[in-house]
């Protein structure tokens, strides 16, 4: 494809457009980046999704940051479940490259058309609740101490998870639809941590922030070996959504009400119609129009008439099962902080050298160092739990790690 110095500002503003919508609705700036530049700008499916699923990396880095310090994002919940999330991205791309290969490719546009529409559905259904109240504890939170606490506005706010198993199946699912779709399935993890396992909103998106890199970069290696990467789209992106999510998160702290985030849903709504009906072949203006007039009335009437019902809170001393890690805490995010500074000098370098010589070379280095902080925090984690002789965590971060191992540096260079 021949790119003109106007088409990749116009990815780059692209970028910026999704990191924004991304930040805003919680969707994730990855969501919207191949269904842009498929239906507005004619650029192939396979393509843009290898550089949606890096962008997300990049994506959450930058969303984890932010709430390292806060000590809102809970590990022991993003590790448990990432053993689901990292083993269903595997067999995302595998079904990904099989419909590609064998010229069944319109039923990612379908499946992508119907994650989005009922994405829409979904971020209405998540800022419904007004107030959080924790559940009872079961067998799997206490098995997996699955409590946590953060400070909201001065008051302490005390959660617990539940309904474990039912999450995890989830969570195989948003894997699955992550290395299928490129996305960080972020609304799947608000279904399967905030409805399901009952953890309030900020807990379960800050966490959802931390899984969607490590899961993204499960199959980052399979993208790239099949060769459905765009080394010249990568860097503009990426900046792209970066300094959106930026601008988003800024942006979300003036927001008095649902109005703006209302907006986003029904263009959201809008890719989904056009995904879902090129995949279906029908290229009807009017259809697309009444799909998302009919998802948008749908969501409007939830935000105004559908009130979670308020319940008791539980009385529990959860101080006793609660253990942070001031030390391991700083250490994540100095080390996050000095990756995200290294990614961004790297991501400029690459457009100014590819603007100057047409040559790719620091794209590539860029995408390398990209891929390899997500297994660095893992490892991170695993020497953590091996400190506080964790067994149970000492295993799952193993099982990760495996599934990690599998998808960027054994099924490639087996199936490929």
């Amino acid at each position: 494809m021949i790119y003109t110095f106007f088409n990749l500002i116009l990815i780059l503003l692209i970028g910026i457009f999704a990191g924004i919508e991304g930040s805003i609705t919680g969707l994730g700036g990855g969501a919207i980046i191949s269904p842009i530049l498929t239906i507005f700008l004619d650029y192939p499916l396979y393509l843009t999704i290898g550089v949606s699923l890096l962008s997300t990396i990049s994506t959450s880095l930058s969303s984890s940051l932010t709430y390292i310090k806060k000590k809102i994002a809970n590990d022991n919940i993003a590790i448990s479940l990432l053993t689901a999330t990292t083993f269903g991205a595997i067999f995302g791309f595998l079904l990904n490259n099989y419909l590609y290969t064998h010229n069944l490719f319109f039923i990612v546009y379908i499946i992508f058309g119907v994650v989005l529409l009922l994405s829409s559905i979904f971020l209405i259904i998540k800022n419904l609740r007004k107030r959080y109240y924790p559940s009872k504890p079961d067998d799997s939170t206490y098995f997996f101490n699955l409590f946590g606490k953060y400070e909201e506005k001065g008051e302490i706010i005390y959660y617990d998870g539940v309904r474990w198993v039912y999450g995890w199946i989830v969570m195989l699912f948003a894997g699955f639809v992550s290395g299928l779709l490129g996305i960080g399935s972020g609304i799947l993890k608000v279904l399967g941590m905030d409805l399901i396992m009952n953890l309030p909103i900020k807990v379960s998106t800050t966490t959802s922030n931390f899984m969607i890199g490590i899961t993204a970069d499960t199959s980052s290696i399979l993208y790239f070996k099949a060769g459905y990467i765009d080394f010249i789209l990568l860097p503009f992106l990426t900046l792209g959504v970066l300094i959106g999510a930026w601008i988003g998160t800024r942006l979300l702290m003036k927001l008095k009400d649902n109005t703006v985030r209302f907006i986003f849903i029904i263009f959201v709504s809008y890719l989904g119609a056009k995904l879902l009906l090129a995949g279906l072949n029908i290229d009807n203006i009017l259809y697309s129009l009444l799909i998302t007039f009919i998802i948008s009335l749908i969501s409007f009437i939830l935000l105004k008439k559908v009130k979670f019902k308020e319940k008791e809170e539980e009385k529990l001393n959860f101080e006793k099962y609660i253990k942070e890690d001031d030390a391991f805490i700083n250490k994540m995010y100095k080390f996050q902080k000095i990756a995200l500074i290294l990614l961004f000098i790297l991501n400029i370098s690459a457009i100014i050298y590819y603007l100057l010589t047409e040559n790719i070379l620091l794209s590539y280095i860029y995408y390398f160092i990209l891929i390899s902080i997500p297994f660095i925090e893992i490892l991170m984690e695993l020497k953590k739990y091996l400190n506080e002789k964790n067994t149970l965590y000492i295993a799952l971060s193993t099982i990760i790690i495996i599934n990690l191992i599998l998808g960027m540096f054994i099924l490639p260079f087996i199936i490929l």
